[in-house]
Formats: C-alpha cells, sequence, structure tokens
C-alpha cells in the first residue's frame, strides 16, 4: 500500500525532519509510527497523504507515485485515504455529525447511509449525546474521536493516525482502538503514529522507531 525509497524532507537549509526513509507497508497492515516529539512521525504521515512533498525520494500509495497525481487523479486517491490529524482540523463552526459527513458527501453517498454512518460511528465512540454539537464547544478528547470517526466514514483504504490517544482515559482508548481494528480487519490499511506504548504492545504488528529524522529500529510487537 505504502512504498518509500530514500525519501527526505528538509525545511530550508538547516531543519532536516526526515532523511533517508525507505520503507514498506503492506497491504492489510496495521503499522505503528513511536518516536519522541519532533522526531519525525508527523512529517512522515503528511508525506504519505500528499500534504507534503519530498525533497528527496520516492513515494507510491496504492500503486501510484503521489508525487506525479494531479487534478482528478489526486482527488480520486485521496477519497481513498481518512486522515485523523494530531491537531483535529475539524470544521468549528458545524456540527459534529455536519463533520463526520463531509468526506461521504464529497463522495456522493446517498443521505440515508450516511445518517447511518454518522449514528453507527457515534455510537462506538460513545459520542451519541453530541450529534447536534458545534465541534468546538466539545472538549479536547471529544474532538480527537471526532477526528477519528471523519476519517474513517467513508471506509477508506488506507487510514492515518496522528496520536488517536493522547487526550483520552483508558476505557475511551480502548473504544478508539476497537474501532480501528474492525476496520484493519476489513481490509484497510493503518498506520498510527503514537507516544502509547499500550496500544501497540497488545497486538502482533511492525512498529518503526524514529529517531532525529531517521529509522531507528523497525520491531514487532508481541501480545503478552
Amino acid at each position: 500500500m505504502v512504498e518509500m525509497i530514500k525519501v527526505s524532507r528538509n525545511y530550508g537549509t538547516d531543519i532536516k525532519a526526515l532523511t533517508d526513509i525507505s520503507l514498506t507497508i503492506d497491504t492489510g497492515e496495521m503499522f505503528f509510527l513511536i518516536g519522541r516529539s519532533g522526531a519525525g512521525k508527523t512529517t512522515l504521515l503528511k508525506l504519505i497523504c500528499n500534504m507534503e512533498t519530498p525533497s528527496n525520494g520516492l513515494i507510491e500509495v496504492a500503486g501510484y507515485n503521489i508525487n506525479n497525481l494531479k487534478g482528478k487523479k489526486l482527488a480520486h486517491l485521496r477519497q481513498k485515504i481518512g486522515v485523523a490529524y494530531q491537531d483535529f482540523k475539524l470544521l468549528n463552526n458545524r456540527t459534529v455529525a455536519e463533520n463526520i459527513a463531509i468526506a461521504m458527501e464529497v463522495s456522493y453517498k446517498k443521505p440515508l447511509a450516511i445518517r447511518q454512518t454518522v449514528r453507527d460511528l457515534l455510537l462506538q465512540l460513545q459520542l451519541t449525546d453530541k450529534h447536534n454539537t458545534i465541534t468546538e464547544e466539545l472538549s479536547r478528547g471529544e474532538q480527537q474521536r471526532v477526528a477519528l470517526a471523519r476519517a474513517v466514514a467513508n471506509s477508506p483504504r488506507l487510514i492515518l493516525v496522528d496520536e488517536p490517544t493522547g487526550n483520552l482515559d483508558a476505557n475511551t482508548t480502548e473504544r478508539v482502538m476497537n474501532l480501528l481494528s474492525r476496520r484493519n480487519k476489513a481490509g484497510a490499511t493503518i498506520v498510527i503514529a503514537t507516544h502509547d506504548p499500550s496500544i501497540y504492545q497488545k497486538g502482533n504488528h511492525r512498529v518503526m522507531e524514529l529517531r532525529d529524522g531517521t529509522i531507528h529500529s523497525l520491531t514487532r510487537s508481541k501480545a503478552s
């Protein structure tokens, strides 16, 4: 699903966010990125979804060189990628339901199907009572769950999640991971950047640690 070959990302001449990253993420895999703040995790996710372009190297997603895609082809690929950003990027003057529905609306899903999907996601994430709440009125933990619901709503083939549990308690973290696990079992490739070891130590997943923009280790977690 994702192929990166000798990818680097520089900001100006002084800041090297990523250096010579070569990585393959298989279709249907749940893959974890770990590392301290500033290690390059968020930058790597932004490169995968074409929010940023590499300074050097090749990135392919679903067989496409994403940096060469333009117009309708790029828009079509982006519809297959769901992203839950660390800073949420919600429409703060819209309701929870409207934020989640957006990804499905631009794909011309039927209104009845959209409403049902929104209800199901709110139920899974314990947000049913927030259906008509304006998102700026939510707590950060609630906003985080809305951002995740929006990312998965359109059943994308690739889901990128940046620190999905940073504002959540243990019970809500479990709900979030159960939702992602169900999407993974349904065939979605999921890439999660996290500081929280509890969410990747419970399964058999590949875990890549970044340090100062380079790959420090690539191991496999083992369920206890």
